[in-house]
């Protein structure tokens, strides 16, 4: 292992965090982009309005499943590569080049169903990029500065997607969808070469006699019987961004449709941003809260302050309402952001498959988002058919369903957490 990396695992600064939290701007900005503001302003041009809810959740759902599968399986072979220049960055630079191409397409096509395959192939692409990279942390981060560490990408994921989220809709509102998706294309191979740059991986660890890559996720799934702890944090993570993404990916149609607001991309925007504003400014204090007083408490506060914004939401009548109910969301997305990704890596089964297990966290993150979006968008198209306008209060209120579940299923965590003493996924003493 280099000096360099070293000195940083042992004395982690403000600016090792950044450096090692970049490539997730590149990915949330194209996510951002894509997901809330891409999707919703083409689709119902294509499909028409009574089939948008279902035709925008196909496209998520099928996409991430696929995600779901090439994640861990790219985290795994991640863990065992040998790579002079590190095992985890070739992976990251070769996924964002696999992306691009498509970012042309959806950019280009009048079509569905070639909209379609090619959010597949950013989502094939992103995630052998995605994979690998979620192994940094517990490759060069010590223990008792994941909650730092953690805040910082959960801050680099916010302030990405918002940012992905606002250059999209100005464009798009301007008529410029391609030049949307070229903006896209620009930001996600600037943080990827910065990303290259800046991240400087140890020489590789001599090679593991894992086996064949399928025998050993099968092999690792497997252990996840005797380790109910990951698995059920991972259900209590995948109900939480239910309940967040069935927000984010139906926000614009709600002002255009449900409020019949001229200008929805920029009020989806100002919501989106005054959330993640509000996540940022609490992430960095909840990940130092999470590294001293355990991370259960705080997931479980932001699931529950989802479910309070979720509830007010399903009243909300004009834009200010909106705002002012998001706030509450906000603040909850910033203490389950900090404190829920550190609690994963401290409870991953082994850390020489740091990769693979932590790929297997995406069937939380993206699978939550896939489900969410593909039910939200059957309810949305159910109910509004059943009661004119009254599809999105649908959508808020189930919503508040998955983060309800989110908060019940986290108990079963902590009935199950065996911690070392160390362990900061308990409060201390615990």
């Amino acid at each position: 292992m280099s000096v360099d990396v070293q000195v940083a695992e042992s004395r982690p600064s403000g600016w090792f965090f950044t450096r090692i939290s970049l490539f997730w701007v590149g990915l949330s900005f194209m996510w951002g982009a894509v997901n809330i503001q891409v999707l919703p302003s083409v689709v119902p041009d294509m499909v028409g309005t009574r089939l948008q809810g279902t035709a925008i959740g196909a496209i998520v759902f099928v996409g991430l499943a696929i995600a779901i599968v090439v994640q861990p399986l790219a985290g795994a072979v991640s863990d065992r590569a040998q790579f002079r220049v590190g095992r985890r960055r070739p992976f990251m630079l070769a996924g964002v080049l696999l992306v691009l191409p498509f970012l042309v397409v959806i950019g280009l096509t009048p079509y569905y169903w070639l909209l379609f395959l090619s959010v597949v192939g950013v989502q094939v692409g992103g995630n052998i990029a995605h994979g690998p990279y979620q192994g940094v942390i517990p490759d060069q981060v010590p223990s008792h500065a994941r909650g730092r560490a953690s805040g910082f990408f959960g801050i680099a994921n916010l302030i990405g997607t918002i940012l992905g989220a606002a250059v999209a809709g100005q464009f798009i509102a301007e008529g410029q969808l391609f030049l949307a998706l070229l903006t896209i294309a620009i930001v996600l191979v600037a943080m990827s070469a910065m990303t290259w740059v800046f991240v400087r991986e140890a020489p590789p660890p001599p090679p593991e006699s894992f086996g064949p890559i399928w025998n050993e996720v099968r092999r690792r799934i497997r252990e996840l019987r005797g380790k109910q702890a990951f698995v059920w944090l991972m259900g209590s993570r995948l109900l939480f961004f239910m309940g967040l993404q069935s927000m984010d990916n139906f926000l614009q149609l709600f002002f255009r449709q449900g409020l019949g607001d001229d200008s929805p991309e920029g009020k989806t925007t100002i919501v989106l941003g005054t959330v993640l504003v509000l996540a940022i400014l609490t992430s960095i204090p909840a990940g130092w809260a999470s590294d001293r007083f355990g991370r259960l408490r705080l997931v479980a506060a932001g699931s529950c302050l989802g479910l309070g914004s979720a509830v007010l939401l399903v009243f909300a009548q004009d834009f200010v309402q909106v705002v002012a109910f998001a706030t509450l969301l906000g603040v909850g997305l910033g203490l389950f952001t900090a404190a829920d990704w550190a609690a994963a890596i401290d409870l991953v089964p082994d850390a020489r498959a740091a990769g693979l297990y932590m790929g297997l966290t995406n069937v939380a993150t993206a699978g939550g988002d896939a489900l969410a979006t593909l039910s939200a968008g059957i309810a949305l198209d159910v109910v509004n058919q059943l009661a004119p306008g009254y599809g999105f209060r649908a959508v808020f209120a189930l919503m508040g369903l998955y983060f309800l579940l989110s908060v019940v299923v986290l108990g079963k965590v902590r009935a199950h957490v065996h911690a070392a003493p160390h362990s900061r996924v308990l409060a201390p003493g615990a």
